[in-house]
């Protein structure tokens, strides 16, 4: 008997191409569909020895589909591979907004150069996400620059801060909810601000300021989402220079936000 001392690569590669039809009592049955003829002559856990023609080869167990016996009868060998586990689900919170719209109006004549609202979310102090609205609704009000903050698809960008990710917002009868999708390393309570912000700079080089804020104590699960109610009213506005009123800073536009 004459042992095959090369790697086993070589010689599955040999033994296939020349002993499929060779009789024997036992076919090995690879997963790649080659077949390869002998007598097993050991069934190790790791390892089955197949006595061929042209030497004993030394089979892994895993590269083997099945035995199909000289009469016929086949042993299958193939273990199902475990399934992969499934990713992790994202922590998820959701905001629901009720109540008035957040608005701005200006005199044209002082009308900041980008006239553009801004809704943005913080988690312990850090940015998660961004609702922009640059588009103007002058006919809210003859004569003034005005740009009431919506939600609609065609008025609003919505830019996520990874690794947060941000679902497009819902627009139902008296309200109007979006989500933010968290990873699992950000459970726990977290501290979440909410508000409404004007650019004192440009589109090209924005520089926000705060005009309605609200923050909340949350508690981010992976069993379950998080939701918040944000309620607006009109108490606190910034009215600016429009024709002969000059009011800056006027109390008259309010948000609360609170864990549902």
């Amino acid at each position: 008997m004459i042992r095959i001392a090369r790697p086993f690569a070589f010689a599955l590669a040999l033994l296939t191409a020349t002993a499929s039809g060779v009789p024997g009592t036992d076919t090995v049955v690879l997963r790649d569909g080659d077949r390869i003829s002998g007598r097993i002559v050991a069934k190790g856990t790791r390892r089955i020895r197949l006595q061929t023609p042209y030497g004993l080869l030394a089979i892994p167990r895993d590269r083997i589909e099945k035995i199909v016996r000289e009469d016929g009868s086949e042993e299958l060998l193939r273990h199902a591979l475990p399934s992969p586990s499934p990713p992790p689900l994202p922590l998820r919170l959701v905001v629901v907004v009720t109540g008035a719209s957040f608005w701005q109006a200006w005199d044209p004549k002082t009308a900041p150069a980008d006239a553009s609202l801004r809704l943005e979310v913080r988690l312990d102090g850090k940015p998660a996400a961004y609702f922009i609205d640059s588009v103007l609704d002058p006919e809210d009000i003859p004569g003034a620059m005005v740009n009431t903050f919506s939600f609609t698809p065609d008025s609003l960008a919505f830019v996520p801060v990874p690794p947060a990710e941000l679902a497009a917002p819902v627009i139902e009868p008296g309200r109007i909810s979006f989500e933010l999708r968290l990873p699992v390393d950000q459970a726990g309570p977290r501290n979440l601000w909410l508000a409404y912000q004007v650019n004192d700079g440009s589109a090209a080089k924005p520089s926000w300021r705060d005009l309605a804020g609200s923050t909340a104590e949350i508690v981010l699960r992976a069993e379950a989402e998080a939701r918040v109610g944000l309620r607006q009213d009109r108490d606190r506005m910034e009215f600016s220079g429009f024709g002969k009123r000059r009011m800056k800073n006027v109390d008259t536009f309010r948000v609360v936000a609170s864990p549902e």
